[in-house]
C-alpha cells in the first residue's frame, strides 16, 4: 500500500517523536508498503503561517498523486492541517498522537486553550487516532471527550538491546536522557544530586539543547549555581554509537520529566535492566516496573534527593532493582510487532 507519512520538519532527528516516525516508517516499508515521509517547514506543533501553508500544499499534492493511498499525521504536526479536517475525514487519515499539546502542564494557560480548541474541532472528525499508551488513551477520552473506537493504542517499538554492565569504578554513573525543555525536568535531577555532595557520582545529560537555547542555558547556570560544574556532562544529541556506551556503562537511569506521553527513554533502560529513579511524569504509568525503581512525585527534588542517596550509596540496592528492570524490559514489544499493528490499521 502506498503510504505518505506527513512529520513536522523543524524537530530534531533524536526527538522521541521522529524516532517513532523513523521505526515506524522503516518498518512499514520492511511489510511491503510504500512510504513516503513528508517534513512540512514552519514552527509546530502551535503553527504559523508558513506550517499551515505547507500543510495545505503538501496534502493537495499528496491527494492528487495518490487519491487512494492511506495518509499518517504526525500529532505534533497535526495542528497545522486544522482547516483540511473534512478532508482528512474523507480521506480516512490516521492521526499520530503522541500526546495532546492541551496536556502539557508546563505550557502556559493560553497556549494549553489555543491547543484545546483546535483538538476539540479537529480529533473528533478522525476515524482513526494512535496513541502510545493506555493512560494517553484514556487521559483523552476524558479531557477531550474523544469516542473510545476511534483511539488505538500502538506503544513504540524498543529495539533488543544487551544488558547494562555498569561503569565498574567508584563513581556512579547517571544517565539522563531527554530534550533541554522544561517539561523534562532536568532542573530538578540537578537539585536533587545537588543535597549529595558527600557520595561519589556523575552525571550525564544526554539531549538536545537547541530546541530552546534559553532553557538549555538556564540549566547550565543552575550547575553552576549549585556547584556541579565537575560532576555533570553536557554532550548535546548523542549520537547512536555514544549513546550506545553511555548505555551500557551508567549505573542508574534518572528523569525528572514532569510529562510524557510514552516514555521511550525509559522503556529503552528498562530493556536494557538499569535501576531507574523516576518522576511519576516521567512515563507511562503501565511501563514503569515499581519494583524496579525508586519514584517520586515532578517537582519534588527533595524526595527525590532522598531516594536517590539510598540508591547511589548502595550497589546491593542498584542490583536489586536492576534485574527487576531487566525481567519487566523481556516483556517490551519489538518494532517488528508494532509496526504490524499500526499496518492493520492501513487496511482497516
Amino acid at each position: 500500500m502506498s503510504v505518505t507519512f506527513f512529520v513536522p520538519g523543524c524537530f530534531p532527528s533524536t526527538a522521541g517523536a521522529i524516532v517513532y516516525d523513523t521505526h515506524l516508517a522503516a518498518h512499514l516499508r520492511a511489510l511491503g508498503h510504500e512510504v513516503t515521509v513528508v517534513p512540512l517547514a514552519g514552527c509546530h506543533p502551535l503553527p504559523d503561517d508558513a506550517a499551515k501553508a505547507a500543510a495545505d500544499a503538501h496534502w493537495t499534492a499528496a491527494r492528487h498523486a495518490n487519491p487512494a493511498g492511506s495518509v499518517i499525521i504526525d500529532g505534533f504536526c497535526l495542528y497545522a492541517f486544522a482547516p483540511l479536517a473534512a478532508s482528512l475525514r474523507d480521506a480516512g487519515a490516521i492521526a499520530l498522537v503522541h500526546h495532546p499539546m492541551s496536556l502539557e502542564p508546563q505550557l502556559p494557560p493560553p497556549e494549553r486553550d489555543a491547543f484545546a480548541l483546535i483538538e476539540r474541532q479537529l480529533l473528533p472528525c478522525l476515524p482513526r487516532i494512535v496513541v502510545p499508551s493506555e493512560s494517553t488513551r484514556a487521559s483523552m477520552i476524558s479531557a477531550l471527550s474523544l469516542s473510545p473506537d476511534a483511539l488505538t493504542v500502538v506503544t513504540p517499538g524498543i529495539p533488543d538491546a544487551g544488558r547494562s554492565v555498569g561503569s565498574g569504578g567508584p563513581t556512579c554513573r547517571l544517565l539522563a536522557v531527554g530534550s533541554l525543555i522544561p517539561r523534562k525536568g532536568h532542573d530538578t535531577v540537578l537539585r536533587a544530586l545537588a543535597g549529595l555532595p558527600d557520595l561519589d557520582w556523575h552525571l550525564t545529560v544526554c539531549g538536545d539543547d537547541t530546541l530552546d537555547p534559553a532553557h538549555a542555558a538556564e540549566l547550565r547556570a543552575l550547575v553552576d549555581t549549585l556547584g556541579l560544574v565537575d560532576r555533570v556532562t553536557w554532550p548535546g544529541a548523542c549520537a547512536p554509537e555514544s549513546m550506545e556506551t553511555l548505555w551500557r556503562t551508567a549505573d542508574i537511569f534518572i528523569s525528572g520529566s514532569r510529562f510524557e506521553g510514552y516514555g521511550m527513554a525509559v522503556a529503552e533502560a528498562i530493556r536494557r535492566g538499569l535501576p531507574l529513579a523516576l518522576t511519576h511524569g516521567a512515563a507511562a504509568p503501565e511501563i514503569i516496573p515499581m519494583d524496579g525503581c525508586v519514584i517520586v512525585e515532578p517537582g519534588d527534588h527533595a524526595q527525590l534527593s532522598k531516594a536517590l542517596r539510598r540508591l547511589v550509596f548502595s550497589a546491593t540496592l542498584r542490583r536489586e532493582l536492576a534485574e527487576a528492570s531487566w525481567q519487566a524490559g523481556r516483556a517490551l514489544s519489538t518494532w517488528d510487532d508494532q509496526a504490524r499493528r499500526f499496518a492493520a490499521l492501513l487496511t482497516g
